[in-house]
């Protein structure tokens, strides 16, 4: 994959591009590939992804829209589904759950491991991503309770029986707040690492 096609996909968080290698697909035919396209406003994400594959040159007269690159309008509907990925095989485009070597992982590690480790500069998650990142896991309603280690949330509840009229409930609140930010950041940095070791060893 040469450098102008990583530097495309990169924006693309759900693209695989480990399955893409596998499977002797070519990412390259979604560079500069352009869509303009109406689908019918009852029609289903997938039937979405169908008619933008087609590359549908008459548009309907009403529904949603698309318009731009091909690859981007997949992403864009793909990313409404955490544990959904998509890639290009030889025989064309595929979306699915890559059980094969992410069957471990619980959704909240493959989902936030990825977008950790899509973002990771220097060994470390800028503030800015933090926040960014924390509002997607909020968007995909992962619960800050339920995801976070016990030691990380024992200080958010005692915090939250102090001020129950103003609890800290989000991801995004605790990221927000100096005091749980490295809580957060501990169970972000455990999901990259839990992610980089299944694709180590999808590798070998």
């Amino acid at each position: 994959m040469n450098m102008k096609t990583k530097k495309l996909t990169s924006d693309w968080i759900h693209f695989d591009v480990y399955q893409t290698a596998a499977a002797r697909g070519d990412a390259r035919i979604l560079l500069q590939n352009q869509v303009s396209l109406s689908v019918l406003a009852n029609s289903s994400h997938w039937e979405h992804i169908y008619a933008i594959a087609k590359s549908a040159s008459i548009p309907f007269p009403r529904g949603m829209t698309y318009f731009g690159n091909a690859g981007d309008q997949i992403q864009e509907i793909v990313g409404n589904y955490a544990t959904l990925r998509w890639w290009m095989e030889a025989e064309g485009l595929v979306i699915a759950e890559p059980v094969v070597y992410f069957g471990t992982l619980v959704p909240f590690d493959f989902f936030a491991g990825e977008l950790v480790s899509s973002r990771w500069i220097q060994n470390r998650l800028s503030r800015a991503d933090l926040i960014g990142i924390a509002q997607q896991l909020d968007a995909q309603s992962f619960e800050l309770k339920q995801c976070l280690q016990p030691s990380q949330w024992k200080p958010i509840a005692e915090y939250n029986q102090k001020f129950s009229r103003n609890p800290i409930r989000t991801f995004q609140e605790a990221a927000s707040n100096k005091k749980f930010t490295r809580s957060v950041r501990r169970r972000l940095y455990l999901a990259r690492e839990r992610y980089t070791k299944c694709i180590q060893q999808s590798d070998h």
